[in-house]
Order: C-alpha cells, then structure tokens, then sequence
C-alpha cells in the first residue's frame, strides 16, 4: 500500500514535473487525490463488519450509524446462520406486523425482518462503506492492493480536468477541444478500462471487494 506523497511523486512522474519550479503544487494534487479515492470507492467501495444487537420479538432493528442500509449485503444471526434477503416472489415484503418467511429487507434505515425475533443475541451485518480520502502524508491509502496504477489515472483525470477548465476560457487553439482535457479523457479512458478489468475479475468468484448487490 502506498502514501499520498508516494501517489503524488507517481503523478508527477506521468506529468513529467519533477523540476525545481514545479507546475503542479503539493495542494493541488492532494485536492485531485482525495477526489479520486472518493470515485474509486464508488466503483469498488471497502468490505465492513457490523454487529447489531437484537432482542426476541423485533421485527424492526435499526441499523447502527456507521451502516448505509442501501449497502447492506448479507446478515447472520447470533448463530451464524444465513437470513437470507427478500427478493419478492410470492411471500409478503418484512413488515412490521407481518408473518412471511424468514427474511429481511432495510427501510428507512431499519432491517425489517419477515418473522418476529424468537431469541435476544448480536448478529453480524457485512456491508459495503466509501473509501476514506487521505487527510495526511502519513496514512496508507485507502485502496485495494495493487490498484495504485488505477489511482494514477483517476487522479490524471481529475487534475488534467480541472486545470483544463481553468484555463479553457484562454484556450484560443484551433481545435475545439483543449489539448489538456484530451489528456484527461485519455486518462479517464485508462481508468475505466482498469476498473472493468477489475469488476470482471471481482465478479469471476462468488463474493468479492467491491460486489454490490
């Protein structure tokens, strides 16, 4: 795993700005940096673990704080059992209320469950949450392994971008199209061919990071 000054220095190194004066300050890159974590987990957000306390007779269990109940993707009980989600077919959706087969589906940030609780105990919620952008030089980036080549184009993109339309009302070039938002539509291109890449790869097996159901 590498560091934002590791990441910045392998930017730079594609900039070709390693010069004494350089073109693209510490800042702006840290700025483009945070923002391409922030995509990178849209695509292939970071496996959680949540343990969620319940008592006999709920059937409607609010989720913890930390849990986006849109991305919750498998619940155990207490006793390592598999619930398995509501699909819909023919049995009712959970409810409160309600008497259906044995599973749930997230609601306005509660787990509604098909059946009352019959036992008090902590079940476990795997869930999918947003990579977190780096806030000093010191942390270890909050990626995959061996995806710092997807961050490069990521953060190519975004800071190619924003200079382009920075400086795009000065463009007067005869092509319409400004030659650094060419660049950042190549390395956005880069970038999308390798999270493809990487879905694929992900989806080849039964249950990997950044699989959303």
């Amino acid at each position: 795993m590498i560091t934002r000054p590791e990441l910045r220095e392998m930017v730079r190194a594609r900039l070709q700005d390693h010069g004494p004066d350089p073109l693209w300050s510490d800042e702006f890159l840290n700025d483009a940096i945070a923002e391409s974590i922030r995509r990178y987990g849209t695509h292939l957000p970071r496996q959680a673990v949540g343990s969620v306390a319940v008592l006999a007779g709920d059937q409607e269990i609010p989720m913890p704080d930390d849990v986006n109940v849109l991305r919750v993707v498998r619940v155990f009980d207490d006793t390592g059992q598999l619930i398995p989600r509501w699909e819909g077919g023919t049995d009712a959706p959970p409810a409160p209320g309600c008497n259906s087969g044995f599973t749930w589906r997230t609601w306005a940030g509660a787990m509604l469950l098909g059946r009352v609780v019959t036992r008090s105990g902590v079940w476990r919620v795997e869930h999918m949450v947003h990579r977190v952008p780096p806030e000093d030089d010191l942390t270890e980036l909050d990626i995959q392994p061996n995806d710092e080549d997807l961050l490069v184009s990521l953060t190519l993109a975004t800071a190619l971008n924003r200079r382009a339309i920075a400086e795009g009302k000065r463009y007067t070039g005869r092509s319409g199209v400004h030659p650094l938002a060419a660049a950042a539509r190549t390395a956005q291109a880069d970038a999308d061919n390798m999270f493809l890449r990487r879905t694929q790869r992900l989806r080849a097996g039964s249950f990997a990071e950044g699989e959303e159901r």
